[in-house]
């Protein structure tokens, strides 16, 4: 009976340690078993973003190369255009006699009044048609009214006349540039 005490507190050392060992063995494998689930559901985004990557760049590789392609596409038909156009103009020349234009082709330069001075201008011709219109020297006037009544040669260009509405605002200085443009054209007039 002396040694009965001591083996029931033997035996229940071992069971209480049994208990332990199965508890962190139990522990253990939930642990286990959890960092396996996180771990295959970390995979599973890693690889469907890597598909998402993958179709993205896929994406943005064939834009690259459909906008190459509208590239050289418009290359290629603004050449065919220039060429075209070269071929038409090659044609007109041919075609018009400068005797039967009312304008000598060049760049003339007219001058007229404007707010606070003399406004100065070039006027290109080609073909009886007003190509560029630049102001040469304005020195009395504002820089402001002026590029304000620059807004004429435009209006002028596109019109191919002299006939226009001056700019509000700027009435003087439009209306010197105006004067100086007929300036020039009168002296490109075919004799």
């Amino acid at each position: 009976m002396k040694y009965q005490n001591f083996i029931m507190r033997i035996l229940c050392l071992l069971l209480i340690l049994a208990a332990v060992v199965g508890y962190n063995s139990m522990q253990k494998k939930d642990t286990q078993a959890q960092e396996s689930q996180e771990i295959a559901a970390l995979t599973k985004r890693v690889e469907k973003l890597e598909k998402q990557n993958t179709e993205m760049l896929s994406a943005l590789e064939e834009a690259a190369r459909n906008q190459e392609a509208a590239i050289a596409q418009a290359k290629s038909d603004a050449k065919d255009n220039a060429a075209k156009e070269d071929a038409e103009e090659t044609d007109t020349e041919e075609e018009s006699d400068d005797s039967e234009n009312v304008y000598k082709d060049g760049t003339y330069t007219g001058s007229a009044q404007g707010f606070g001075g003399t406004i100065t201008v070039q006027v290109t011709l080609a073909s009886d048609e007003i190509t560029d219109i630049q102001v040469t020297s304005a020195p009395g006037e504002d820089s402001a009214y002026l590029s304000q009544g620059e807004g004429v040669i435009s209006s002028i260009i596109s019109a191919q006349s002299t006939d226009v509405d001056t700019v509000s605002g700027a009435t003087f200085s439009s209306t010197g540039i105006i004067n100086a443009v007929v300036d020039a054209l009168g002296k490109a007039e075919n004799g």
